[in-house]
């Protein structure tokens, strides 16, 4: 089947929105854009990326067109990323039609067992708890705020809400409750137990992937999204800040 180039166009850039918009780095993104359109028979082709904006223009011997998409919003998400790679080899493959394309991708969001990353954040944060020398009755409080965590999380993002925003309200949920407990049973070390919750927020992987897009090339994407990480980490530190004041404890 012959497909037009908008239509080619528009296909390539659904696969690489949905992968920036689950943490994708932007060479990769750039690559699975030209290498569909590669895949389609188009032989010019030009693309630029970075984390809030898609362009491409594609070229044959009599028409050209371009695309651009805007991305509002993206989150790490490594299971939809990597459905969604699945996705794009498919399409290389058999060059099926934009309407699977978007069914799939959409799929590929709804694949999330809540469960299993409810227990994981509270795995993780009862044991950087005892990591950080903090007793077991610091670790089940640790247990217990990212339980709530899991919930605010789901909230906000059903509401689509700035990470940096979100970031700050999450700490201070953190910072509250850790106050909380230790008024309630004073021998519970607060430190250990924001310490142990702080760590589901630290932008470890965003930081990562942006040092990686700057050694690749991609100067200003790394650059936006390591100046992203930073904020991030500021939103926490005024988050926890204002809980402890509020708290008494600063």
């Amino acid at each position: 089947m012959k497909y037009q180039l908008k239509e080619i166009l528009s296909l390539s850039l659904d696969v690489g929105e949905a992968m920036v918009k689950c943490g994708g780095e932007i060479s990769r993104v750039e690559d699975t854009i030209t290498r569909i359109c590669k895949a389609y028979g188009v032989k010019y082709i030009e693309v630029y990326a970075t984390n809030s904006l898609l362009l491409a223009t594609l070229r044959d011997d009599q028409d050209s067109v371009t695309e651009s998409r805007r991305v509002t919003y993206n989150n790490n998400n490594l299971l939809e990323l990597e459905k969604v790679n699945e996705l794009s080899r498919e399409i290389c493959k058999n060059n099926v039609g934009r309407e699977e394309v978007l069914l799939k991708i959409e799929e590929a969001k709804q694949i999330k067992n809540k469960y299993l990353i409810c227990f994981g954040q509270m795995l993780a944060a009862f044991s950087f708890t005892l990591f950080f020398n903090g007793n077991w009755i610091d670790a089940l409080v640790s247990l217990f705020i990212a339980l709530l965590l899991f919930f605010v999380n789901l909230y906000f993002d059903n509401k689509k809400i700035n990470k940096i925003m979100y970031n700050f309200i999450a700490s201070f949920i953190i910072g509250l409750f850790a106050c909380l407990f230790s008024k309630i049973y004073a021998s519970i070390h607060i430190d250990k137990v924001i310490i142990g919750d702080i760590m589901l927020l630290i932008p470890g992987l965003s930081m990562f992937i942006s040092i990686h897009d700057i050694f690749k090339g991609d100067t200003l994407s790394g650059t936006t999204r390591f100046v992203e990480g930073i904020f991030l980490a500021l939103s926490i530190a005024g988050g926890i800040g204002l809980s402890l004041s509020l708290g008494g404890l600063l």
